[in-house]
């Protein structure tokens, strides 16, 4: 569903875009990129918001120039050497971790297949940070500044304030408010559980001029 005069974008998992990994390792179900239609081997992105597939241990894909965010949602966990950073063990589920798409990366499953959710955006242009909600909270978001992502991992929930009328995600479910979202240059937006095993992230993509 698309609302261009708002600038709002609900995505479902028929609308994701699922393709193999940079370096041909595993698979990947992209929920968004920017410019839309960029792709790995073509027409490069600013930034791209996916969820991954490790089903063995392996090294991840390269992405000079870029900064990533990764959080674990499904599985036990997963444990990454670098070349260039100390280890860092992820068992814990919804915690992002920042680290930086040219650095050689190795992920060590700890025990069987991983689900995560990437966040990736060039350096030079773009800042972008991640937030995992789980009850009730209240988003300042400035629409000419970037972009904002919402991505529903369990549950439901409702958004308030980005439209005329209420907005409801359901479990792997994604919102896309993007900068030209109406004519607000602030809005205060709310997010209320409809479930109380609601878990979802929320993405800021902004411009460093702004």
């Amino acid at each position: 569903m698309r609302e261009p005069s708002h600038g709002i974008c609900l995505l479902q998992p028929q609308d994701y875009r699922r393709m193999p990994w940079k370096n041909g390792l595993g698979m990947t179900t992209e929920l968004a990129v920017s410019p839309v239609g960029a792709g790995l081997n073509g027409k490069p992105f600013d930034w791209r918001v996916s969820l991954a597939e490790i089903e063995t241990s392996c090294e991840f894909s390269r992405f000079p120039g870029y900064d990533r965010s990764i959080l674990l949602s499904e599985g036990a966990g997963m444990e990454f050497s670098f070349d260039s950073a100390p280890l860092q063990r992820i068992e814990q589920r919804y915690q992002p971790f920042n680290f930086k798409g040219e650095w050689q990366t190795y992920c060590r499953l700890l025990n069987g297949p991983v689900r995560d959710f990437n966040v990736i955006s060039v350096r030079a242009k773009l800042r972008h940070a991640c937030e995992v909600v789980t009850s009730l909270s209240s988003i300042n978001w400035q629409p000419n500044s970037g972009v904002l992502l919402i991505h529903c991992f369990a549950g439901g929930l409702i958004l308030e304030g980005a439209s005329d009328r209420q907005i409801e995600l359901d479990t792997r479910h994604t919102l896309l408010l993007e900068k030209h979202a109406g004519s607000l240059k602030n809005a205060l937006l709310k997010i209320s559980a409809i479930s109380t095993d609601m878990v979802a992230v929320i993405v800021r993509i902004n411009n460093y001029s702004c």
